[in-house]
């Protein structure tokens, strides 16, 4: 039986693998850039408690790796001998590393330290022979105490074995706070103690920010912060060069340097683009310059699945219109000038710029200035609103509630009556999409630059139309960095 599609072949044994690594999460084969982050982890480790760095904060946007340098550092532990605890901090996570992280961590010790022997009875001739003893054997490792106590026997039997422990959590997030908090009471109490442990924490800026500028924990509020960005133009050359070379193929300087100006010198795209082309080239030995702008232009549509659409489908209304007022250059905008494409006064504005900022979707490059800080950003931007505006249900995806409020709402009412027929009262209400989509195109087309509506500014009440509007969990953030 034939199958309806095509298996690609498998490749024989002399074709040259990829050695990019396009998966959050993952140790690239070169890690530009990041040195002296490690050698800091590595001087904290051996100075010995107390020291600086051994409680370190990771942060940054989706892409710059903050998963990677968590991996990185449990590296760094484990060329010391020292044990490593990980941990997605989702819910439940105080569960998981007392229950089953940390005993699993002592079970690489000598089990003469987590277990001991007791007589519990037997017999003895009158002369000293023969006779028998019975034994028991039982785990000195509680088998559920709560973290506090755990984390500390642990911490003890590793400091018998001249030894330490580090604990990594990825992901954190605010809205498991109480299991955090939790966390950093235990951890508190080892610094007072001298424990020999360090600890690392990742998450986006908004999280880590959170966590540090509210009173959470003093212990938070006192760790290093390591804020990790794109990477130099240098940086993001090496990325691709030397791994490319290392695996056998070649890329000319002209190719090199569009696929890091294509890049960006994001770490994701570096290994992103890097992997494209390599699969572009095939088995050609040398990665040219079509290969890279082949390499580039499946990049940013994957961009805008992984990156853009987690970052930004989820930011409140009128963080939308802040970015969508941005406009699609690209490039610095005025604060000013936002302000107005919105509507309201630029002290206004500034509270949804502050929050975007701290948010990491944009930053501020000098006073008075606005851009993207994530790559790519206003492509994406004018690729949703193409979308938006076509004249489909599809189009319903990608509008705010109250422009779809709104669009209702001019459409007179005696059209709107005619839709509803027969429905129940608890249905008379709704309006089909087909109606809906009309409606909004309707009205976007009312206050499209040009036409004769388009003078008058956004309100808070009737949100600018170039808003973006985000699907509605259209796709999943497959394991991407929060």
């Amino acid at each position: 039986m034939s199958l309806p599609f095509e298996i690609p072949p498998v490749p024989d044994e002399s074709a040259k693998k990829s050695p990019f690594t396009p998966t959050f999460g993952a140790i690239p084969p070169l890690l530009a850039d990041r040195q002296s982050l490690i050698n800091d982890f590595a001087y904290a480790l051996d100075s010995g408690p107390g020291a600086r760095g051994r409680a370190t904060l990771v942060t940054g946007t989706r892409g710059v790796g903050k998963s990677v340098m968590l991996r990185v550092f449990r590296d760094v532990a484990d060329s010391r001998q020292w044990l490593t605890v990980s941990a997605r901090a989702t819910a439940g996570f105080v569960d998981r590393l007392t229950t089953a992280r940390l005993p699993e961590a002592l079970t690489q010790l000598d089990t003469a330290n987590t277990t001991r022997t007791r007589v519990k009875g037997g017999s003895f001739s009158a002369l000293g022979f023969g006779g028998s003893v019975d034994t028991e054997t039982e785990n000195t490792a509680p088998v559920k105490p709560d973290f506090h106590h755990q984390l500390m026997r642990t911490l003890e039997i590793l400091d018998e074995h001249g030894t330490g422990l580090l604990l990594t959590l990825d992901e954190v997030h605010r809205s498991h706070l109480e299991e955090l908090q939790e966390v950093t009471d235990a951890l508190s109490t080892a610094v007072a103690d001298g424990a020999p442990f360090a600890f690392a924490a990742a998450g986006l800026p908004e999280t880590i920010n959170g966590l540090v500028n509210d009173d959470v924990s003093t212990f938070l509020r006192r760790a290093e912060r390591v804020n990790l960005g794109n990477l130099s133009p240098e940086g993001a050359a090496a990325g691709l060069r030397a791994p490319i070379e290392a695996a056998g193929k070649h890329i000319g300087d002209e190719a090199l340097s569009a696929a890091v100006e294509s890049s960006s010198n994001y770490p994701y795209l570096v290994q992103l683009i890097g992997d494209n082309s390599w699969r572009a080239a095939g088995s050609a030995e040398e990665i040219t310059l079509d290969h890279v702008r082949e390499a580039a232009a499946s990049a940013t549509e994957t961009m805008f699945r992984q990156i853009h659409e987690p970052t930004l489908a989820n930011l409140p209304e009128r963080e939308r219109e802040y970015v969508a007022a941005m406009g699609t250059s690209g490039g610095p905008v005025k604060t000013a000038t936002v302000a107005d494409q919105m509507g309201v006064p630029t002290s206004h504005a500034g509270v949804f710029r502050d929050s975007l900022i701290n948010r990491g979707v944009i930053v501020s490059p000098r006073r008075g200035e606005v851009e993207f800080n994530i790559p790519y950003t206003a492509d994406f931007l004018e690729a949703e609103q193409t979308k938006a505006l076509e004249t489909s249900t599809r189009g319903l995806w990608y509008s705010t509630q109250s422009e779809r409020a709104s669009a209702i709402a001019e459409t007179p009412t005696q059209d709107r009556e005619s839709t509803r027929g027969g429905q129940s009262s608890a249905a008379a209400g709704s309006v089909d999409d087909a109606q809906a989509v009309e409606a909004i195109t309707h009205a976007r087309k009312n206050h499209a630059p040009g036409s004769a509506n388009s003078a008058a500014p956004a309100t808070p009440e009737t949100p600018s139309s170039s808003a973006y509007r985000p699907p509605q969990q259209r796709s999943t953030d497959q394991g991407i960095e929060r």
